[in-house]
């Protein structure tokens, strides 16, 4: 019977870290784009999930990310310049270039040479979507797929 406690904490542990299927961007539709198994985890299961949608590689590695906001939110991360932390402000551009053909309106970001990040908005809504980097410098998603994964949401949204 104390052999079957840890293996029932674990079962636990992982259904609490699973996330609740959301039909705004299902794993079917990133692994269509992603050519590559993925699955959905929960907020904080893993380093680097935040409180939107979240989609690990199969061996646990952050793929994407993607939050769901209001049009207010997407036009202050527009605007944004800076940004407070720990009470030092400090330059924080989020704007790089428009990119047309995703929901009403939607730019990348951050600006440089190398961009991982969608923000876009379709009416009262709006969203981020967010590939992560491999060692630091290459986004794990090219751009062309990061747009057609943006463009799922808007279409949905």
């Amino acid at each position: 019977m104390q052999m079957l406690r840890p293996i029932a904490f674990l079962a636990l542990a992982a259904a609490l870290s699973a996330q609740t299927p959301d039909p705004r961007l299902t794993p079917a539709d990133v692994e269509a784009v992603a050519k590559a198994p993925v699955h959905q985890i929960g907020p904080a299961a893993v380093p680097g999930a935040g409180p939107g949608l979240n989609f690990v590689t199969a061996d646990n590695r952050m793929l994407l990310m993607v939050n769901f906001g209001t049009d207010a939110l997407y036009t202050r991360a527009k605007a944004q310049k800076e940004m407070t932390m720990g009470g030092m402000t400090v330059p924080m551009v989020l704007f790089h270039a428009a990119v047309p053909g995703i929901g009403d309106e939607a730019f990348d970001s951050p600006p440089g040479p190398v961009q991982y990040v969608i923000y876009l908005r379709k009416g009262t809504k709006a969203a981020s979507v967010t590939t992560y980097l491999e060692k630091g410098t290459k986004p794990r998603l090219t751009m062309d797929q990061l747009k057609a994964l943006a463009k799922v949401v808007a279409a949905r949204l």
